[in-house]
């Protein structure tokens, strides 16, 4: 992993975007630019009138045409040779919509604000300690916020309630060209509000294993709770793997939370976990790619979805994908089964709302970028 590289997320703005490799070297020195559109249809089995998909943080709306993510950003890429850069920019649509729901007006204003950060690469130790501070991408889980960088075109559940944006800074340094670390602290689980002015923190190691398969495991802790005894401290940690075999992807994800009540009684540890498995297939490496992907979300105290539930899902996608110079279009389709169970589970269903235990999607969607901030 070249240390020019900022590896803390799926960003367009710290990684290549999809069209290149993560080993790209960037050595531009100028300012460049970008936007991104991601507009689905999602047609549910179920039709509820609410026109939501419950216990999603994006693409939560069905049966309408929905924008879901409308970006423009302005940023330059660090290099050995021009060891600043930066990013800067604004969002709107219904998933950044649903990144605060509290009706604070520093909040609303907030989400639209797009990672928004500076960087910088300090040689230390015949390598370079790269340093980024501001609004940085969320460490864990596999998928982006934006849908164009993930192999299938809906989230996990189980990514779907991990922060996607902090406010923090971060520290990466690589290891003997395979391994690298980052160290962050940051302002909290959910960026756009906090229970305390505490800090919290993080971590990753990340192995190239070799020019096929990595492996990569994250840490979460700090206080999420008025109480910031370090006893009611949230831990969450995961594990990330990904292979690639021929014209085939296999990608696995799982991960653990917990975290102590200080509010309830006898101050039970309340825990979630996730998991999910990706089979991506490219032909020849070609425009078309179709895949598939199993995964499951246990939230059975409540803590991350307000509901006691367990949600299994398969996913199957097809995508298209055509680049045009710094232009990137993709055209995506995906069918997909839910079943959510436990004494809150359920999914909406008809002009009432009610609960119900089954949801089938047919998702088409339409993600275009075009970014200059690289070559």
């Amino acid at each position: 992993m070249l240390s020019s590289s900022i590896a803390l997320a799926q960003d367009p703005g710290l990684e290549p975007p999809a069209t290149e490799s993560s080993q790209t070297e960037y050595t531009t020195t100028a300012i460049g630019g970008g936007a991104y559109l991601d507009l689905a249809y999602a047609l549910s089995n179920n039709r509820p009138g609410n026109h939501g998909w419950r216990s999603k943080a994006t693409t939560l709306f069905v049966d309408k045409l929905v924008l879901n993510n409308g970006t423009v950003f302005l940023g330059k890429r660090p290099s050995r040779a021009s060891p600043w850069g930066f990013k800067a920019g604004v969002q709107l649509g219904k998933d950044v919509d649903n990144l605060s729901t509290t009706g604070s007006g520093t909040a609303d204003l907030l989400k639209h604000l797009h990672y928004t950060y500076a960087t910088y690469l300090a040689p230390v130790g015949g390598q370079e300690l790269a340093l980024v501070g501001g609004l940085i991408p969320g460490h864990l889980g596999y998928e982006s916020f934006q849908a164009i960088n993930n192999p299938t075109y809906t989230r996990v559940y189980g990514v779907d309630n991990v922060p996607y944006f902090q406010w923090g800074l971060a520290a990466q340094y690589p290891y003997g060209g395979k391994v690298s670390g980052v160290v962050m602290v940051t302002s909290g689980w959910d960026y756009l509000s906090s229970p305390n002015n505490a800090p919290s923190y993080g971590g990753r190691v990340h192995w190239d294993v070799n020019d096929a398969a990595w492996l990569r495991g994250n840490v979460f802790y700090g206080p999420e709770q008025e109480n910031t005894s370090l006893e009611f401290w949230r831990l969450a940690v995961e594990g990330i793997g990904q292979v690639r075999i021929g014209d085939f992807e296999l990608i696995g994800n799982f991960g653990y939370g917990a975290e102590r009540q200080a509010t309830v009684i006898g101050s039970p540890r309340y825990q979630w976990s996730w998991g999910a498995l990706w089979v991506n297939w490219r032909p020849g490496g070609g425009p078309w790619s179709a895949g598939l992907r199993p995964e499951f979300f246990r939230d059975e105290d409540r803590l991350i979805t307000s509901s006691r539930q367990t949600i299994t899902a398969v996913t199957a996608a097809l995508r298209y994908q055509v680049t045009v110079g710094r232009q990137v279009l993709q055209l995506r389709t995906e069918y997909r089964f839910d079943r959510s169970t436990g004494p809150d589970g359920g999914f909406w269903q008809g002009t009432n709302n009610m609960l119900v235990p089954n949801q089938q999607l047919f998702m088409l969607a339409v993600n275009w970028r075009f970014d200059t901030s690289y070559r």
